[in-house]
């Protein structure tokens, strides 16, 4: 049986506000960090989060890349990426965390996983605001703040309301890194559609036809779409998901690299590892040594 080494909060966890199984949690960043020192190691969680940056300096590691903290930076984390930090002491800001169900109590008909930011396998976790996307996006924070801090009727509609404002704002905001760009409405949907998929199927269906097939799209369509929007290759897409499950299997389990190889469909041993080795550098017992 594997032995998970990786913690695994709930939103709960936080003393969020509770409602059966919809939970929402807001807090400056300071406060936050000062209250939940165990959050200082790596961790997943089973709920989305926001973090805006507005004071302060450090690295924010998330799913093995680090990404350089300052003020007016927003980090974008779904459900079981595996983060940590390294803070100075002066950092603040605003969180916020929400679960799927909490959204859906008000929106019933959407998915949070609609909103570009939240495709984790797509997209970087990071927005890098402008002074003028800063100031667009602080009053709505502020509105959450007063209103999760005051026991009042219709609050949580209130808050919902205010939740789904922000998550517009950061769409208009939202720019991809690199050679990406963002996509038509159309486009967009298949990505994330490809993006479920992947995450349900990569273990044992690694062929672009069974995804494309899936999608009822040609695999030519589909790779032109995320060469396109991501500047990466549906096979790209497809083989960092894999490298990145056995990277967090390397570091959080106790998984021997032939299990780890099994467990993500691949039952030549010697194949398994020259592929992780063309991907990251290393052997997998190599990557696991440098980063436990």
């Amino acid at each position: 049986m594997r032995k998970e080494h990786l913690p695994i909060y709930q939103i709960q966890d936080f003393e969020a506000l509770a409602n059966k199984d919809r939970y929402f949690y807001f807090s400056s960043f300071a406060a936050h960090l000062k209250e939940h020192q165990f959050i200082r190691e790596p961790h997943k969680h089973d709920f989305y989060i926001i973090l805006l940056v507005t004071q302060g300096t450090g690295v924010h590691t998330i799913d093995f890349r680090e990404y350089a903290v300052e003020p007016g930076t927003v980090f974008l984390l779904t459900p079981g990426q595996v983060h940590s930090w390294t803070l100075s002491n002066d950092a603040d800001g605003f969180v916020v965390f929400f679960t799927q169900a909490y959204y859906t109590r008000e929106y019933p008909d959407r998915l949070l996983s609609d909103f570009p930011y939240f495709n984790a396998l797509l997209y970087s976790p990071v927005i890098r605001l402008t002074e003028t996307d800063e100031a667009k996006l602080t009053p709505v924070l502020h509105m959450l703040q007063q209103e999760y801090e005051v026991d009042s009727p219709m609050r949580n509609s209130i808050l919902s309301r205010y939740l789904d404002i922000l998550l517009m704002k950061l769409a208009q905001i939202f720019q991809p890194d690199g050679s990406a760009t963002v996509p038509i409405a159309k486009e967009q949907t298949l990505l994330q559609d490809l993006e479920r998929l992947i995450n349900l199927h990569y273990k044992e269906q690694k062929t672009v036809s069974f995804y494309a097939g899936r999608l009822h799209v040609t695999a030519k369509h589909l790779n032109e779409t995320c060469k396109q929007a991501l500047g990466k290759t549906t096979k790209d897409i497809l083989q960092y998901r894999i490298i990145l499950e056995a990277q967090r299997l390397l570091v959080h389990s106790d998984l021997t690299s032939s299990q780890i190889a099994h467990e993500l469909g691949y039952f030549d041993n010697t194949y398994f590892f020259r592929f992780f080795k063309k991907h990251i550098g290393c052997t997998p017992e190599q990557f696991r040594a440098a980063n436990r």
